[in-house]
């Protein structure tokens, strides 16, 4: 990213050379010239004005990744609401991965660049997609061991019979000692 995605003049000098029927610029005829001088000059704006915005739309994203990551993990819940909390900047995470992922395409399909150097950053994200998904199920264990303690406060059975469970005793819910 900061060095420009991997941008060529040279390869972008192929590119213009593969457009103008595989002619060096000495070859064209002046009709040629004038075309082949023109896409240049719309290819090289088109660059100047690509890389800074899609390094913005990146950086952006990885800040976004970032937050959602670091917040996430700095939820350790006790209680269902910090639990789908937790899962929402997760799953925010997850779509920041997706669209890392689609910038990178993009730019591999507009930007005449190396689609090897590429290769390696598309599995790292993926890995990061492996993890997080991982994270997620992981969490499904409190999820469980959250209900399970929620469901086991007041029971009711299936021949509604019901029990409090202990939830005045001081091991339970806090008891009001306040003497009137």
């Amino acid at each position: 990213m900061l060095n420009n995605f991997g941008y060529s003049k040279d390869r972008a000098e192929k590119h213009l050379q593969r457009q103008a029927g595989g002619k060096t610029y000495d070859e064209l005829t002046p009709e040629g010239k004038v075309r082949y001088d023109k896409l240049k000059q719309k290819l090289e704006s088109f660059a100047a004005w690509f890389i800074p915005s899609e390094r913005d739309a990146v950086a952006d994203c990885l800040r976004e990744l970032t937050a959602c990551i670091y917040g996430a993990n700095s939820i350790y819940p006790t209680c269902t609401e910090e639990l789908i909390e937790r899962r929402i900047l997760q799953d925010k995470a997850l779509g920041q991965c997706y669209r890392l992922t689609q910038e990178l395409q993009y730019t591999i399909e507009t930007l005449p660049v190396d689609i090897e150097k590429y290769t390696r950053f598309a599995e790292m994200i993926e890995l990061q997609i492996t993890l997080i998904k991982g994270w997620r199920k992981a969490d499904n264990k409190f999820k469980r061991v959250i209900s399970e303690s929620a469901a086991n406060f007041a029971n009711v059975n299936n021949n509604g019979n019901a029990n409090y469970n202990g939830a005045s005793n001081a091991n339970g819910v806090r008891p009001d000692f306040d003497a009137l």
